[in-house]
This record gives structure tokens, sequence and C-alpha cells, in this order.
């Protein structure tokens, strides 16, 4: 006879404001768009008549505006530009240029886009990283189960940070796929740790590397792997102080278990990283329209910030069902 198992039961949750997050569902559904005075000023002041050849015309805030507005409303660059030529109209302005597509294309690869200001700010926040696949080309996934991969087949990884607390996307990074995700998480974090509290990852960011970088200030919230052991520091000298967390996980581990301890430090609040890359993938899609890396760093910084935006109106507050 086959021993009996016992299946444990998923954890539901309910979303406790209803009312207001179905507004804020209707409100990103308004084609009401709002330009920024400074746009508006530095798109008045450009004068083709006057062009230098390379010399930079158009300012960085209006083609991050052509861009953003691409992403939003998912239109190739042609389409924008048409689009942004019928939205200037409405406005009054359509003695105002508009830049091409071609420039929109070369400018995306080298534009400066903020997409939080959390990192820069006075407040600290509880940073949770993790990084998702995106498909820049190849076959889709029933012809791969069909008749396999092809050798052209191209993707790219995202990393994304966001505060646990607000679900705001406050770091993004876009790498090749063979990029180790410590490292470049220690890229995207370097000179910024004074502004975390805690870190959470999962084991891909148990490097000693990228703990040092986080320091003895930052709450690591990581597991090590299954065989770690207590780390001794050199020659009877003390454990570095950046390990310290890592041997107290290892032996809190070894006497309580896994399970207990990711219970008990809060880890799994790190599926709130997954939840930014599902509303990512559901948005955007998981393919890239851009076929450089250059211009597909701008493309997913913008999405992320076109993200952001969308957080504004509302969010779901969830509850645990007991």
């Amino acid at each position: 006879m086959l021993p009996s198992t016992t299946i444990p039961c998923k954890d539901k949750y309910k979303v406790k404001n209803w009312k207001a997050y179905n507004q804020s569902l209707v409100e990103r559904g308004r084609l009401t768009i709002w330009l920024e005075d400074s746009v508006l000023r530095a798109w008045r002041d450009i004068d083709t008549s006057q062009k230098v050849v390379g010399e930079t015309l158009y300012d960085n805030c209006v083609i991050q505006c052509c861009l953003l507005l691409g992403q939003v409303y998912q239109q190739p660059l042609r389409q924008t530009t048409g689009f942004v030529g019928s939205l200037l109209t409405l406005l009054g302005h359509a003695d105002y240029a508009i830049p091409d597509y071609t420039t929109l294309c070369r400018r995306q690869g080298c534009l400066p886009v903020e997409v939080s200001k959390a990192l820069t700010g006075t407040k600290k926040i509880d940073l949770a990283l993790d990084s998702t696949g995106l498909k820049v080309y190849g076959d889709g996934e029933w012809k791969v189960r069909k008749h396999g991969a092809s050798k052209r087949r191209t993707w790219r990884k995202l990393h994304i940070g966001i505060d646990e607390q607000t679900q705001e996307i406050v770091c993004v990074e876009l790498t090749t796929n063979g990029k180790d995700d410590a490292a470049v998480a220690g890229k995207m974090l370097q000179g910024k740790t004074e502004k975390l509290k805690s870190f959470r990852g999962d084991g891909a960011y148990d490097d000693f590397a990228f703990r040092e970088i986080l320091g003895r200030g930052v709450r690591q919230i990581i597991p090590p792997p299954k065989d770690a052991v207590l780390q001794h520091g050199p020659k009877k000298k003390p454990v570095p102080d950046y390990l310290q967390q890592r041997n107290q996980a290892v032996a809190f581990i070894q006497d309580y278990g896994r399970k207990t301890w990711k219970s008990q430090v809060g880890y799994h609040r790190r599926s709130l990283n997954e939840v930014a890359m599902f509303r990512y993938k559901t948005t955007f899609t998981a393919q890239m329209r851009a076929r450089k890396i250059e211009q597909q760093k701008t493309e997913v910084t913008l999405k992320c910030k076109i993200l952001n935006i969308y957080r504004q109106p509302g969010m779901p507050v969830a509850y645990k069902v007991v």
C-alpha cells in the first residue's frame, strides 16, 4: 500500500480595495494626455532651418516624450511620428518639428532615462531583485515544442529591482543572457547601498563579492546553498562583517531547517518581484522591438517607467484568507 501524501494548500488572497482599484484601471484607459510645459517649451524652441550637420537638434525630453507615447500605444517608430504629429495638431502646435523615425532610433541608443528617484532620495527602502528573460527574435514556443529550437534564437536578461512596500520599480538593467545575476546586481547597487534597509534575492545572489558590496548595514535575506558551511576568517582572524549574516543564516538552517528560516526572515516577499515581471510581460509582452542592445536598454527602461506611472492611480491591496 502506497503511503498517503498530503499536498500543501496554496495560500489564498483577496483584494480589499476593489472599488478604488477598479477606478484606477478605468483611469489607465483614458485618452487624456498631459504634456509638461517644459517639454512644449523645448519643442517650441527647435529651429530646423538652421540645423548644423552632427548637431543634436531635439532635446532629450522631446525624444523621450515621443518614445514614451510609442511604447504606451505599442507603435513602431514610423507610426509613432504620425501619432505625435496628430497629437500636436490637436494641441494647436502643428508648426512644431517632429523627429523622424531614424532620429528616434539613433537617439534611443544613448538617451538617458531615469526610471525612479527612490535610490537617490532620503528614505531607505526594502529592495527585492530578480531577473527574467526577454526574447529578441527567434521561434515561438509552439514551434520550439514541436520541432525544437533553431540556432537563431536570441534572448536578453532583464534585471528588475523593486521597493517591496510600494512595488515601484527603482532600478533596471538589461544584459545578455550569459551574465551572472550577482555581478550585475553589484554594478546596479554600487554606491547606492546606503539607501537600502534590506535586500531580498534568490540563491543566485549568494556571492561573497556581492555581499561585500551590500555590507553589514543592509539586511541580507539571501538563501545560502544546501551544502553551505560556516565561513572562518583567514589565519584565525575574525569573519569579515559582510559574511556574518550569511553565517547566521547557515547556522539557523542547520538547526531549524530552510523552510523555517524563510518564514522567519520573510524571504517569500521576494515574490513581489515576480509580480512586477508578470505586469511587465502582460503589458508589453516578452518580445523586444529593438535589435541592438543599446536601444533595447532604453526600451526596457521606458517600459518600466510606464509601469511606475500606471502604479500611481492605484494598486490592489490584498490580504491573506485564513
